[in-house]
């Protein structure tokens, strides 16, 4: 923690201070000579460095060597290092051209990838946590545009009756991706204002709002409708084999009676009845079966995509009916047993008397069996009819914070464990999860709130469930190895969906403030809203200032409270400027944040006074500005330095290949 507002300088404005040593620099994410950019990053005078690729495959380039000779010069240099993995999507969504679909054994993947990240990074400890950033989701899951509406429902008392009355509540959400848990497929649901004949709607000029969210229960219910007509054209089915059953049926009852059994015509005609029966009654028997199979199917989904409250209001609406489902079951199977038992008994007889009354007794009982067979049917149709609609579509948003948590905790878990029989448990390192594009999945600051608690939860689980570790240790663990880390640049993005000047920077400093006491990690980077520019700070028009003030007064906090479980890291990612510009950024950073030039002691600054350190007890800054001494090329010429790195008002470096006094005149 070394950001601070101390004092206001002549124009009346806050002045700001930040020492070198507080802020760090990533490596360049395009290769994988990580090694050799480490170096020269610390060549700079940066003592936070952040290594890593972009690109997955880029990464599996560095040797396990690399990250031993990393850990190795950061303990000589005194130095700390921290992790960008590559992008993933830890929830398991296709990414690039794998696809459209979500798929479990993808997440699974992922998490198989994040514990070999975890595995390297391990190898870069000096005994502390290295901080591993995560980009918490990497598909499209939703689109901002302020200013919108969304539908919501009231209860009311009107006439003293409790009614439910539709009406417009203030949204920013434009459309947002839905994901079928069941089969993974994804789908694009947008905002919409429609004008339907002799329907006035609560939006504009009387237009029915759809907003997306309307869409989605939309959709929901009309899969679940589908589900309905599927066991409805079951029963129907049974239904009329029942009916086409029962007229041959009485058609040979008839034959019988009448004695036209012994008739050559009817005989045959009787005997055809006979074999169509015996079909009909194996298709009754196949049809219910599948319709009793995909009840099942279908009730197995309401029970894990309903809420608690849709489960209980269910149980208690058809508690009878299930007790009289499960009574005919019974009878069913009792049924299924005597036919077994005739069938047997037909096998032994011999008298053709015997025989005819095994037939008829037969008979009877495939009727009956037959009759619960619908009466079964029937149950289930009117049982599912009433049954609450399940979220099986849900929000991408929604669905990546439950799959990510799952990710993130799976592969901690398996690397805590694996350490601590080692005796190393305090070297595993900490996932710091990064909100990325705005129109990505935990990409504002409450998303990103609930994806590391759920994850700091389910870790919790999985130590004391699957790894038997206690509670107590646990829940230290879960509060010390999951964090957040908050991009300034990617939230300031938020311009694209219409915040401006003072109102954008409003909502920026509200979505800091709801994520602060999670965030350990920060990558510091400018731009102007629209794009992921990565300029130095101060180039754009990202509030860093008042961000990074608002951070360290939460971890100032949080400290004297005991609760800072890892010091938090500021990492400047400025790659676009030098990528783009092709000059090196850190004078203008070490100008934006007034950083003195060395850590301790009385150090040239870029201007101002005494400058006070708050949470440092004993610790005062005395700056100054230096003076620098601009020395003629001749100087250079005859009493240059060899050391390449030094200002010139430490010595410059001797120009051309002339030896230092070459030429020098004696007087």
């Amino acid at each position: 923690m070394a950001f601070y507002k101390t004092y206001k300088n002549s124009f009346g404005k806050p002045s700001f201070s930040m020492p070198l040593s507080g802020l760090g620099a990533p490596t360049s994410p395009l290769v994988a000579k990580q090694l050799e950019e480490m170096s020269k990053s610390l060549n700079q005078g940066i003592k936070n460095v952040e290594i890593g690729t972009i690109s997955a495959d880029k990464f599996e380039f560095i040797p396990l060597q690399h990250f031993e000779e990393i850990r190795r010069i950061a303990k000589l240099t005194d130095s700390k290092v921290s992790v960008h993995a590559p992008l993933l999507d830890l929830a398991g969504f296709p990414t690039g051209e794998g696809g459209g679909r979500w798929r479990e054994e993808q997440r699974k993947t992922s998490e198989e990838q994040v514990f070999s990240i975890l595995e390297r990074t391990q190898k870069m400890s000096n005994g502390e946590n290295v901080p591993v950033v995560f980009h918490a989701g990497n598909t499209f899951s939703q689109e901002y545009e302020k200013g919108l509406q969304r539908m919501s429902e009231e209860e009311k008392i009107i006439d003293g009756k409790k009614k439910i009355v539709e009406k417009l509540v203030p949204s920013d959400i434009r459309a947002i991706a839905a994901v079928n848990s069941e089969t993974g497929e994804m789908t694009r649901l947008d905002y919409e204002e429609k004008f339907y004949v002799g329907k006035k709607g609560l939006g504009k000029d009387g237009a029915v709002v759809w907003d997306p969210f309307t869409r989605l229960d939309n959709l929901n219910e009309t899969q679940w409708d589908e589900e309905k007509i599927r066991l409805l054209s079951f029963e129907k089915e049974i239904e009329d084999l029942r009916e086409k059953l029962n007229l041959k049926l009485k058609q040979n009852e008839a034959i019988e009676k009448s004695g036209l059994v012994n008739n050559e015509d009817y005989r045959r005609t009787y005997q055809l009845n006979e074999v169509d029966m015996q079909r009909m009654q194996s298709h009754i028997h196949e049809i219910h079966n599948k319709l009793r199979s995909s009840y099942n199917d279908v009730y197995n989904k309401f029970m894990q995509h309903s809420t608690d409250e849709q489960k209980k209001e269910f149980e208690e609406k058809h508690q009878h009916l299930m007790k009289n489902f499960d009574e005919n079951k019974n009878k069913l199977e009792d049924i299924g047993k005597q036919l077994h038992t005739i069938k047997e008994a037909e096998k032994r007889v011999k008298s053709e008397q015997e025989k005819a009354l095994l037939k008829k007794k037969e008979e009877e009982m495939w009727r009956q069996f037959l009759d619960r067979q619908v009466l079964q049917s029937k149950i289930v149709v009117t049982d599912m009819a009433d049954m609450p609609t399940p979220q099986i579509w849900k929000p991408v948003g929604e669905f990546a914070i439950e799959k990510t948590a799952e990710t993130v905790s799976g592969a901690l878990a398996k690397m805590y464990s694996r350490l601590k029989k080692e005796g190393k448990e305090k070297e595993t390192p900490f996932i710091a999860l990064e909100n990325f594009f705005v129109n990505t999945p935990m990409s504002r600051a409450e998303d990103l709130k609930k994806a590391v608690e759920m994850s700091k939860k389910k870790l919790q689980e999985k130590l004391t469930k699957d790894y038997k570790i206690s509670s107590n240790e646990a829940e230290k663990a879960s509060e010390a190895l999951i964090a957040a880390t908050w991009d300034v640049g990617h939230i300031n993005n938020l311009r694209k969906a219409g915040w401006e000047g003072e109102e954008l920077k409003k909502q920026i400093l509200e979505e800091t403030k709801q994520i602060a006491d999670l965030v350990r990690h920060v990558h510091i980077t400018d731009n102007f809203g629209f794009h992921d520019s990565h300029l130095p700070p101060g180039m754009g028009n990202v509030p860093i200032r008042e961000i990074m003030e608002q951070l360290e007064k939460k971890w100032a906090q949080l400290e004297k409270e005991g609760k800072l479980k890892q010091q938090p890291r500021s990492i400047v990612e400025a790659g676009g400027f030098v990528a783009e510009i092709g000059a090196n950024p850190t004078v203008g950073i070490l100008e934006f944040f007034g950083s003195p030039l060395y850590k301790m002691g009385p150090s040239p600054y870029w201007g101002g006074k005494e400058v006070p350190m708050p949470h440092r007890a004993g610790m005062t800054y005395t700056p100054y500005t230096e003076a620098f001494i601009e020395f003629p090329q001749q100087h250079f010429n005859m009493y240059g330095s060899s050391f390449t790195t030094l200002p010139k008002s430490l010595g410059g470096q001797v120009g051309g290949e002339a030896s230092r006094f070459s030429g020098t005149p004696n007087q």
